[in-house]
Formats: C-alpha cells, structure tokens, sequence
C-alpha cells in the first residue's frame, strides 16, 4: 500500500491506528474507525488488520485490537475477515463470542454506519435460502484452500465455530456486541489483555500536550524553590531530574544556577525540552533501566513519576536506580499521588472484588480528557480501584502529531506509610513527608493527608 493511500485512510478524525513492533520491524498494525450510533452508543470496527508472517500466533493480532479498543463501552466491535484466528482474536479482546443470530438481527445497523467510512462493504449480508449469514461479499478473492484447517485449529470446545463457511470473494462479517454478557477472565488472561499498558501510561503522557497554558506548567518555579528549600542545596550543585516531561523543573533549577540532567521515557517529550536550549543536559532513558552515572547532589522525582507504571516492583527498582546515581548523603525530593483523597471516595461499584466485576467497571467507567488538559486524574467518578491499582480512560485529541485516542491509564497511589516504607526498603532515610496541594506545596498550617485538597504526597529522604 503507498504511503498516499495509507495517509488518506487515516485523514479521518474516527480513525485510530495500533502497531506492535520488534524493534524498528513493524510486526503489525489495526486501523480502527469509532463511529457514535444515535440512541446506541459507540461502534468500534476495524478496517485493516495485518501481522507480519513471522508474528503470527504470537497473540499480536489480539493485542492490538486490546490496544485500539481497551474496555471500551461500545454498543458494539466487529470486523469482516478470512481469517479464522482474527475472529477469534475479536472474541478474545471483547471477551465476548460472535453469534450468528446477533449478528445478522443486528447488521442492518451496523452496515449502515460502517459503510460511510468503509467503503469495501456491500449494503447487506449473504443471503441464502431467504436467510441473512454472517458473511458479506466484498469481493476479496484470495486462495481459501488453507481456511478449513485454519478453522478447526481456531475452534475450541467451548467456543465452538459459528459463521459458517466461505465462498470465494466473501468474508466473514464478525461482531461481538455489549449486551452479550463477558466472558469471565482468569488471572493469566487478564494479565494478556493488560500486556500493554506499560506502553500505554508512556503513550498517555506523551499525549499530553503540555503547553505553557497546561496546569503544570504554571508552577514550576515556585514548586523549584521549595525543593531547593527542602533539600539545603545550593548552586552549583549538580541535579538529576528523573522523568523530567518537558524540562520545566530542570529549567527552572537552571535559571537559578544548578546543573541539571534530566531523563525521561517519553523521546518526543525530551525532543521539547531540548529545543527551548535552556542548558540543561538532557537524555532519552527508562530510569527503571539506567540513568546517568553521576553521583549527583540532588535529584527530584516530581508529579507522580513513582506509581506511573501501576507494577510495585518497578517502583522500587526506579528508586534503587536514583539511589544509586546520587553521592552518600545526597537527598531525593519525590511526589506520588495520595491514595487517601481518592480511596474513600470511591462507590462501591468502583472497587471491583474480582476479574469479572472489574471488566465490568472498567467497561462502563466514563472517559475524560483530563490529563490533556489539566492533569488533575482524582475526580473519583473517572476512577476503578481494582488490586492496588487506580485505572481511568483517557482521551486525546488536541495534539496535531497523532491520531485521537482513549487510553485506559492505570497507576499506583500511596499512603505516607507506604511511601515510607518504600524509600526505606530502597536505602533512603526518610527525612518528612507531607500531604501537599499542586502549586502551594508549602503551607501553614499543612494539610491533613485526608485533606481533599492534598492531592499528593511529598517526600524529602536522605541517601544512606
């Protein structure tokens, strides 16, 4: 396909694209069209779905529908395929079964509104014997000599085939549909169809446009001084800045004399920082990985950097890693979001007690467009709380360098206890911690940490 061709398909505001990579090999790739249905809600179908020969049985294909759908509340998701294993990679990734009488009772709907973005469907389904199938003629004459066995390896005893067969120049017309009741999930599975989410909270904050109206912007300075104050340093100290966005705290600490590296995931968030030339060195780095050598005299860790990944043991390797980078005796100045704000907030509908309830929540958890345009992820009613771990959608849609998406971002929160507990545990001595307000992170008296105003917490430890 040209890349011309490929552009026009995706100049589209309801289109969304997906790709897996190895490396810099494209192993795949799903283009997806949201279209909202009046009186129904959101239809999610997939236009193109194509994994690299090599990639194959690799549950590339359902991670990437994952990726592209999440626990979306759609009415409903399908895709017209001869490809036995994508239908069941659509079952797998809306953990629903594609049924033959839902799909034809349901298809004059859905052709309806598909057909205005994608135009290789015909206005109706296969007819035979005065009876709609779930298949469609659309003309895409391939060699079906291998689609029978396909089909039996696809099949399972307890989802048995249910489309039927192929003629030449048809395809399958598969749908699942949300009022067929999901499937319930064991651990295992559930941890597949979260595979992604490490990639994705680094696609959710690579999405914030974080311009200098954006709310984290505005506090930089202030919020610079108070770690200085914090930590009894002085220029020219040396300052790692550990998941450092855009470089707005590492300007800030440059404007007042320090020399300042900062790291972060996100290669285009370091490409901004770097072009506003303020001094400061900057690096492209999974501080979970490495950091810079150093040894440095302080280093921040700012707005909930910690927790991000939603996994504990990535915490503890990132502080190990800080730990190491900075001299004996240096300190670490840190936020983390404060679970106690949120917690006792939560309906109990938002505090799943297992795989099957969690999916459900997830799937009828509202989505916002917080994090793009104010940062401020507490509004409880945009929350799940399932094994530890916070989960919200996100929406982005104002940034001109990608497509529109809804992401479900999860993260960690803590309480000063736990906080606590964690520095200890990765050789710091903890010297306060404080419930803290975005831009007042000093105030008299303090805040409580049930405060509803006290959104995070901050931490000043010591390096043993």
């Amino acid at each position: 396909m040209s890349s011309s061709r490929f552009r026009s398909i995706l100049d589209d505001d309801a289109v969304r694209l997906a790709r897996a990579h190895d490396g810099d090999k494209l192993a795949g790739y799903c283009v997806a069209v949201r279209i909202d249905i009046p009186e129904h809600g959101r239809l999610d179908w997939v236009s193109q779905l194509v994994v690299h020969r090599e990639y194959r049985k690799l549950r590339v294909a359902t991670n990437l529908l994952y990726s592209i759908w999440q626990f979306s509340d759609c009415f409903a998701w399908g895709l017209a395929t001869a490809n036995p294993f994508a239908v069941r990679a659509l079952e797998t990734a809306t953990r629903r079964p594609c049924r033959a009488s839902l799909i034809t009772a349901r298809s004059a709907l859905v052709l309806k509104y598909v057909r205005s973005h994608v135009g290789y469907l015909p206005p109706g389904l296969i007819i035979e014997d005065d009876q709609p199938q779930p298949r469609v003629d659309t003309q895409f004459f391939i060699d079906l000599t291998d689609v029978p066995d396909m089909r039996k390896r696809a099949a399972r005893a307890d989802r048995p085939w249910a489309l039927g067969d192929l003629a030449p120049g048809q395809e399958w017309f598969a749908c699942t549909f949300a009022e067929q009741d999901p499937r319930a999930l064991d651990d295992q599975h559930l941890a597949e169809l979260l595979t992604g989410a490490d990639g994705i909270w680094i696609q959710a904050y690579e999405g914030m446009t974080l311009d200098h109206d954006h709310a984290w912007h505005r506090h930089a300075d202030s919020e610079a001084a108070t770690v200085l104050r914090l930590a009894g340093s002085a220029p020219p100290a040396t300052v790692l800045d550990v998941g450092c966005g855009d470089g707005r705290h590492a300007d800030a600490l440059v404007n007042l004399g320090f020399t300042v590296t900062g790291v972060d995931i996100s290669a285009r968030l370091i490409r901004t920082a770097r072009e506003r030339g303020s001094g400061a060195t900057f690096e492209v780095a999974d501080a979970r990985e490495t950091l810079p050598a150093g040894p440095f005299d302080l280093a921040i860790s700012l707005y909930d950097v910690i927790g991000s990944s939603a996994r504990e043991d990535d915490d503890a390797v990132l502080l190990q890693q800080i730990h190491r980078a900075l001299r004996p005796g240096s300190v670490l100045v840190c936020t983390v979001m404060n679970t106690s704000v949120t917690l006792g907030a939560l309906a109990p509908d938002q505090q799943p007690r297992d795989n099957q309830e969690f999916i459900a929540a997830l799937e009828a958890l509202p989505p916002s467009s917080t994090m793009e345009q104010t940062g401020a992820v507490f509004d409880p009613k945009l929350l799940v709380y399932y094994r530890d771990v916070y989960y919200r959608k996100e929406q982005f849609q104002d940034a001109d360098w990608r497509l529109p998406a809804e992401l479900v971002v999860r993260d960690r929160r803590f309480t000063s206890s736990g906080l606590r507990q964690l520095l200890a545990r990765t050789g710091f001595d903890v010297i306060d911690i404080r419930p803290v307000q975005t831009g007042s992170w000093e105030r008299d008296p303090p805040l409580a940490e049930s405060s509803p105003a006290a959104k995070e917490l901050l931490a000043v430890a010591r390096r043993r």
